[in-house]
Parts: C-alpha cells; sequence; structure tokens
C-alpha cells in the first residue's frame, strides 16, 4: 500500500437515471482507495441529482424513496475503505443544478484543502493507480517548480489526430470505428465499447514505468480530468456564462488557454487507461417517456436525448463562442424555458 503525501478530492455529479451505472464507476473509486495506506487524505464527494427540472421518475418503475436508497448503499460502500466521504442528495425542481455547475464549485472549493481536485463521471473508471501516479508526478512537479497543471490519463482510439497525444500506447495505432460499424461496440480499442474493471485492470498491470508526455496546449476530455490546486487558485475554472449538462471541458480549456497561455503544462500518462464508457447500456434508466421534445428515452442508443437537450447545449456553444473578449450578451435557463414553452 502507498502512503499519500498530498490531499485529493474527487468530486462526482450523478443523475437519478445513472443510478444503475454508476456503480461500476463507485467500485473503480474503492479499488484506487484501497491501494493507500492513509485514506484520509482522499476525499470523495457524491452529489445525487433527482430534480425532475430537465426529467421525469418514471414512478410506474421506481419511487423516489427507492432511488435515495440505491444512492445510499452505495455511499456506505465508500465510506466502509475509511476515506472520508461528503455527499448532498439535491431535489430542487424549480432551480437546476448540472454536471457544469457541479464542477465549477468543486473547483473553486476544492482546491482550497486539497492539492489535487479530480472530475470523476458516472460513466467513467477510475484506474487503482490513479493516487499513486499523481503523487509522483507532483513531486517530480515540485522539483521543477511546476505548480499549475493539468493531469490527463490515457485514452482509447479517438476521432482525429488531435487527440492523439492522449491515446494509450496500445491503442494509439488501432483504427477508429464510426458508431454505425459493429465493431465499434466490440473493440477494446473503441471508445464506444464498454470495458469492464478488469479489462481495464488488466491493461493497466502491463505498465513497469510510466510513460508521461508534455503538452504546452489544453486538449482533454471531462472524465477523470485532474487539476492541480494552484491552477485553480490562479482563476482557471469553468466560467459562469456555461449551463447545461455540456462543454464544461471545452470550456475549462479555454479558461486554461486564456489564463494560462504559453505557461500552460499538462502531463498526458500514455500508459495508464482510464475508461469513459460513453455508450453504457445502463446509461438512462427511470425517465419518465415523454412527448415531442421533452422524450428522453429513444431507440437509438442509450445516449440519445430529446430536443431539450439539443437545445441548452446550443445555447451553451452560443455562450462559449463569446467567451472573452466580446460585449454580447449571454444566454441564461430563462433563454432555455423560453425556447421549450414555444414548442
Amino acid at each position: 500500500m502507498i502512503e499519500l503525501k498530498n490531499k485529493y478530492i474527487v468530486g462526482t455529479h450523478i443523475m437519478f437515471y445513472e443510478i444503475e451505472m454508476v456503480s461500476e464507476y463507485i467500485q473503480s473509486l474503492v479499488n484506487a482507495i484501497n491501494t493507500v495506506k492513509n485514506k484520509d487524505n482522499i476525499t470523495i464527494d457524491l452529489f445525487y441529482n433527482i430534480s425532475e427540472f430537465f426529467e421525469k421518475i418514471n414512478r410506474e418503475e421506481i419511487s423516489k424513496d427507492d432511488l435515495i436508497t440505491k444512492f445510499l448503499s452505495l455511499v456506505k460502500s465508500v465510506e466502509s475503505t475509511g476515506c472520508n466521504v461528503t455527499y448532498k442528495i439535491y431535489e430542487d425542481n424549480d432551480k437546476p443544478i448540472t454536471m457544469v455547475d457541479y464542477r465549477r464549485d468543486l473547483n473553486y472549493f476544492g482546491c482550497v484543502d486539497n492539492d489535487y481536485v479530480i472530475w470523476g463521471e458516472s460513466d467513467a473508471l477510475l484506474p487503482k493507480e490513479a493516487f499513486g501516479t499523481l503523487d509522483s508526478l507532483k513531486e517530480y512537479a515540485n522539483q521543477n517548480n511546476i505548480h499549475r497543471y493539468v493531469v490527463t490519463f490515457a485514452l482509447r482510439k479517438m476521432w482525429d489526430d488531435s487527440w492523439k497525444i492522449l491515446e494509450h500506447n496500445d491503442f494509439t495505432d488501432a483504427p477508429f470505428y464510426e458508431l454505425d460499424d459493429p465493431k465499434a461496440t466490440t473493440e477494446q480499442s473503441s471508445i464506444r465499447y464498454s470495458m469492464s474493471i478488469d479489462e481495464m485492470n488488466e491493461i493497466n498491470q502491463r505498465c513497469d514505468e510510466l510513460d508521461v508526455r508534455v503538452l504546452k496546449e489544453p486538449q482533454f476530455d471531462g472524465s477523470i480530468l485532474v487539476l492541480s490546486s494552484d491552477l485553480l487558485k490562479n482563476g482557471v475554472n469553468v466560467p459562469r456564462c456555461i449551463l447545461g449538462h455540456a462543454v464544461d471541458d471545452t470550456s475549462m480549456m479555454y479558461s486554461c488557454r486564456q489564463i494560462m497561455g504559453e505557461a500552460y503544462v499538462q502531463f498526458t500518462v500514455k500508459n495508464i487507461l482510464k475508461v469513459h464508457n460513453r455508450n453504457h447500456p445502463e446509461k438512462r434508466n427511470y425517465c419518465l417517456q415523454m412527448e415531442g421534445d421533452r422524450i428522453c428515452t429513444q431507440e437509438k442508443g442509450p445516449n440519445q436525448r430529446g430536443g431539450w437537450y439539443e437545445n441548452l447545449k446550443h445555447l451553451a456553444n452560443v455562450n462559449l463562442s463569446t467567451f472573452g473578449k466580446s460585449q454580447n450578451r449571454f444566454n441564461t435557463y430563462e433563454d432555455f424555458k423560453n425556447i421549450m414553452e414555444s414548442k
């Protein structure tokens, strides 16, 4: 077991419809925590969102009380490791809080008492080697007077060459499979293949020595994103203009670029894989089937959402496009409500 020199907070926003899927992520957390001797150096924060502002609970399938019971069972499994656990159950149907909002606050408050802030994600898997790797990286960074930085673990095969530097060494030469290709959901290298913890562990066990590369331009996705506390104390964060369930990672890249400029540093660990199961079969459960633009379960796959999601994503992208040196007005949730009411 390893003795950590640094303090960590791993924060995760969980929607009620993700409750069946998130157990795999929680188990990956438990596995990583159990490699650590001084577990009180780790805080796990869980934000369980059962607000029905965007999507309604199908009460013919499950009650709100049962959804809460399922969540509390997961909390207990993390508490059993002996690490610090904080959690909140959010039920306000009139005021939306999304993963974007949660991560913004996690950054702002989490950097105060911790050396690293890590973005968890309900469809991701944290490598059990994470804490030991990050402690080693921080020792190197401190020796080289690098304190404001991002760390990313390796990805599977991505859709274009801009991601190649972040891809795991075992997968970077593999082909990329489009969603309509049957191999997209059967090949380990594919980002659309739902990989298990055991498969991830088998790949990561091959690592004898860390292969770490340094990037001077931000390039990352939001799952298992690792942020040094000094980077966040320097003002890097998800801009307040970003709303909804998307572009929090892209907006963080914008913020890194704007604030850090040529001083930006990102370490990417090319031979430790983190998993982001974008097409997980349990991604969306217990949602009420609704009509028109608020439909949230369709036959095209577990990721499919209704028009409300695309409308909100569009507003967020417009805000992102005017972030920085502009005098344009930002969109708000009132604009979103007006769009939905006009449908």
